[in-house]
């Protein structure tokens, strides 16, 4: 039937299209982390700041393995999505299907690896500037002036005695948490794909094999 050919075929695409999708969403996450963490000369961590560090001016860098990991984690889900796309678009275009249980339980690895590597930069992202976010809006509640390197501003670019603007971006920050979940729920998604595409391919082998 043509009809059933066609929606087999554009259902053979429809884990790359959300892998493209995917995969878009975590390098501008990533790409979002950098442009606001390694900034040069004034690069610093501004996640999870206290209220003694808000009041340090001697302090640089803050919390920056949190900082770090952020990156990290964002920059391995996008290599393992980047990955995972590459492998989707030779089996779409040479009609390649993965027959082999190692190499089917090595792509759902990869698949839960990017998803919770995701979830890591998300959570580490919101909840770090969050708690930055009310460290300072506490401050400026209670008239207490910072003695930091400048007043954060939560949802857009830094400002200091009339300078700037300065990163990080307050914005970027929570567009790159959204585009980590964003990414990550969408690889959520192909993996189910895959996963029932899978169970459904030995469903109809062991049908099509004869029985004695």
């Amino acid at each position: 039937m043509p009809n059933a050919e066609i929606i087999k075929q554009i259902l053979s695409v429809v884990p790359l299209a959300v892998l493209l999708l995917s995969l878009g969403a975590a390098g501008t996450s990533l790409g979002l982390l950098q442009a606001n963490i390694n900034n040069g000369m004034r690069s610093r961590c501004n996640f999870f700041i206290s209220y003694t560090q808000a009041m340090d001016s001697s302090l640089v860098n803050y919390n920056e393995p949190t900082c770090k990991l952020s990156i990290a984690s964002a920059t391995i889900a996008t290599i393992c999505l980047a990955l995972l796309t590459a492998i989707e678009l030779i089996r779409v275009s040479f009609h390649i299907n993965v027959k082999t249980s190692i190499a089917k339980i090595i792509q759902v690895g990869i698949y839960v690896g990017s998803i919770l590597f995701l979830f890591i930069t998300t959570i580490v992202v919101s909840a770090g500037w969050g708690k930055t976010c009310a460290t300072y809006n506490n401050l400026s509640r209670t008239g207490i002036t910072p003695n930091s390197y400048f007043k954060i501003n939560c949802n857009g670019p830094q400002h200091s005695y009339g300078y700037g603007p300065y990163p990080p971006n307050g914005a970027d920050f929570i567009a790159a948490a959204v585009f980590a979940c964003v990414s990550a729920v969408l690889a959520a998604g192909a993996l189910c794909y895959c996963i029932v595409k899978q169970m459904r391919s030995k469903d109809h082998d062991n049908e099509l094999t004869p029985t004695n």
